[in-house]
């Protein structure tokens, strides 16, 4: 695929990603237990999403390819970990469609209440994988159209919520002690979920080794600026009791300080943030299907055309369709975001795991490297992104046994598949 993304295309693709409806619904629930020390929680989250960032951009730099993260788990772990990664992560990136959709139907409902909340979830997933066949050019636009328009209203609301604070709503700030404010980090957690895409797009970025370091800063810094501003202002605007029973609170927030109009606008805004997040996650998913098509563990008919030029098209319809599936299981959106989080867990450890060796694993082609982080950064970063993420995946597995035997299910039927795809190569070449 051409290199036609540069920092700015990578900064929209993964603030569009990150930033999703999640923000507009989380905080208000999170401020119910944490009270208005659920500032904290997202500021302690960040941490963990920093330390995926900084082992996204390093491996990214190092294997500036398409499915960058199979590549790199490939030849630093084992063939069988780059392939259960994307195993996991499609699962993942399927379950985590239909979360968002059905988020962006509850918001369109709002603006036209007339619409059937499934045909508008079903609606947006369709329309995005059309949209998805077009090219990558005409998608950068439409994100980067979407991502302004939900940035400028995420940053009037905050910036008018921290100024019109009425401190006798942040006292206490930490009202329950901080056991509620440590057990909120975990979903606070995930609306910082997907700084690890740009692993999938690092064979179409110019100058990767720059590129991806600097377009993951800005994101990151954008990310946690607007998720500490806007939590603070909800918690500064509204009683934190209050704020709890909220369906909308970031709609609530813009009416009282710019009426029904501003109100309107960040519905409007709520609904392209859910819009954008559908698509990256199509975008990203059908790349993960070309890499492992080109590896010959999924059919090569998903790579590309016949003219030798690689197309996305046939992965994108069959994530479309996966991603209908998925909403046709029916599922809550807690219970999709749960999968989610316990998949992207999962995957970190692998990732980490990467970290630790790639200085040796991949020698010639970190030191050719613009960016490294060095012998103890590496350390530091795989150790830490190991332990945190396996300290989550206990406590989400502790809380239901069920979806640690669902989660070990699925690996197998991966591992099994990955045996079968193996031995069918095996068998070709003996022929």
């Amino acid at each position: 695929m051409k290199r036609e993304i540069g920092t700015a295309g990578i900064t929209a693709t993964i603030v569009g990603y990150v930033i999703g409806a999640s923000i507009f619904i989380l905080p208000g629930q999170l401020a119910g237990s944490a009270g208005p020390a659920v500032v904290l929680s997202y500021l302690f989250a960040a941490v963990i999403a920093a330390f995926a960032s900084v082992a996204a951009a390093q491996l990214g730099s190092v294997f500036p390819k398409t499915g960058a993260g199979y590549v790199a788990i490939s030849k630093l772990v084992s063939p069988l970990g780059g392939f259960l990664i994307i195993w996991l992560m499609l699962a993942a990136y399927v379950f985590a469609i239909a979360l968002i959709a059905n988020g962006f139907s509850d918001y369109f409902a709002a603006l036209f209440p007339g619409v059937n909340k499934t045909y508008a979830a079903y609606g947006v997933v369709l329309f995005f994988g059309v949209i998805n066949l077009g090219g990558l050019k005409s998608l950068a636009t439409i994100q980067g159209l979407l991502v302004l328009m939900f940035m400028v209203a995420l940053a009037a609301v905050s910036f008018g919520g921290i100024v019109s604070i009425d401190m006798d709503n942040l006292t206490p700030f930490i009202p329950g002690g901080m056991s509620p404010v440590i057990l909120a980090v975990v979903p606070a957690f995930f609306s910082y979920g997907g700084f690890m895409v740009v692993l999938e797009l690092a064979g179409e970025v110019r100058d990767p080794s720059r590129s991806i370091p600097r377009g993951l800063a800005i994101s990151f810094l954008v990310v946690l600026v607007t998720y500490a501003c806007l939590s603070l202002a909800l918690v500064g605007a509204f009683d934190w009791k209050l704020l709890a029973t909220m369906d909308a609170p970031v709609t609530h927030l813009a009416d009282k300080l710019f009426g029904s109009n501003g109100a309107l606008f960040v519905t409007l805004a709520a609904v392209g943030a859910a819009a954008t997040s559908v698509n990256a996650l199509v975008l990203v998913a059908s790349r993960d299907i070309i890499a492992l098509g080109e590896a010959g563990i999924f059919s090569r008919v998903l790579v590309g055309n016949g003219d030798g030029r690689q197309s996305a098209a046939p992965s994108v319809v069959l994530v479309t369709l996966l991603a209908i599936g998925s909403l046709m299981l029916g599922q809550s959106v807690t219970e999709y975001a749960i999968w989610v989080s316990v998949i992207t867990l999962i995957y970190q450890v692998i990732v980490g795991q990467a970290l630790l060796r790639v200085r040796h694993g991949a020698k010639e082609a970190y030191e050719a490297s613009k960016f490294r982080i060095g012998r103890t950064g590496l350390m530091v970063c795989g150790v830490g992104l190991m332990v945190i993420s396996i300290g989550f995946t206990i406590l989400i597995f502790m809380e239901n046994s069920a979806r640690a035997l669902g989660a070990l299910v699925y690996l197998a039927a991966g591992i099994l598949y990955y045996l079968y795809a193996k031995r069918q190569q095996e068998r070709k070449q003996d022929v």
